[in-house]
């Protein structure tokens, strides 16, 4: 029983990746970055196919090739920061975001990239600095991205009041922003607030229908609201989906006392 009496909704998550980075393709171009020469984009497209087929170091070798060529594009240095992001080498990220601020200082997911890449460091103070900078640009398309960053950023700092304030805004700036829908149910789970993080867990079902840690949340949600038969059919949908999972055995834990 032990993992059942904590107060805060229990397990990892396991969800999807916890930041929104959008700089590794499709991510806006600042007013006043130049067109992306033939060569550029084409280096890009294949840098994304190498880094999606686990071959990392070719796509950084391919970014690093283009950006020898033309030195002062900010796309391939976004491009490049966000790939070293992915693959860990961080320092390598913060170099190149800020790279892409010298030579671009309105390309504003060069400062997403510089929060997202703080907050893995636990350098929270430069992390929330570069998100709301990144808000104070009216014309980027995305953000309740960086809200829900913010929020998550809070959230890993214990401020719980905070977190589910920034994860408000942005499941209002984007109702279907199902992510977002769960971080603040999470949020909300974490802090008691049940009835309202139930709902929430609700409303982010289409984007982790096959997830068995989604699952696990809500019918553990259910079973502290005292509705048994929606826990009931939560858990075992967690044992179908995700047979074998930490998630199955809290599962099939929570089941047995129920029984």
């Amino acid at each position: 029983m032990r993992r059942l009496e904590r107060g805060k909704v229990v397990g990892a998550l396991l969800l999807a990746a916890t930041i929104v980075l959008a700089g590794c393709g499709g991510a806006r171009q600042s007013p006043k970055t130049k067109p992306v020469e033939k060569d550029v984009a084409y280096s890009m497209r294949l840098a994304r196919s190498l880094f999606d087929a686990g071959r990392v170091s070719e796509a950084l070798a391919e970014l690093e090739r283009g950006i020898e060529r033309f030195p002062n594009d900010a796309t391939l240095f976004n491009s490049y920061g966000s790939y070293c992001f992915r693959a860990g080498r961080y320092e390598q990220a913060i170099t190149a975001f800020h790279r892409v601020l010298e030579i671009d200082p309105y390309f504003t997911d060069a400062h997403n990239g510089l929060g997202v890449t703080y907050m893995e460091q636990k350098e929270y103070g430069r992390s929330e600095s570069a998100f709301r900078k990144a808000l104070e640009d009216p014309a980027y398309p995305t953000p309740h991205f960086l809200y829900l960053n913010l929020g998550l950023l809070y959230d890993e700092q214990g401020r719980n009041d905070e977190a589910i304030t920034a994860m408000r805004k942005s499941v209002g700036i984007d109702p279907k922003f199902f992510k977002a829908h769960f971080h603040l149910a999470s949020a909300l789970d974490g802090v008691g607030q049940l009835i309202e993080a139930v709902r929430e867990y609700e409303v982010a079902e289409p984007a982790f229908r096959n997830d068995g840690e989604y699952w696990y949340r809500r019918g553990f949600a259910y079973y502290r609201l005292g509705e048994n038969g929606k826990a009931r059919d939560s858990l075992l949908r967690v044992r179908s989906i995700a047979p074998g999972s930490e998630s199955a055995a809290r599962a099939d834990e929570l089941l047995s006392v129920m029984d």
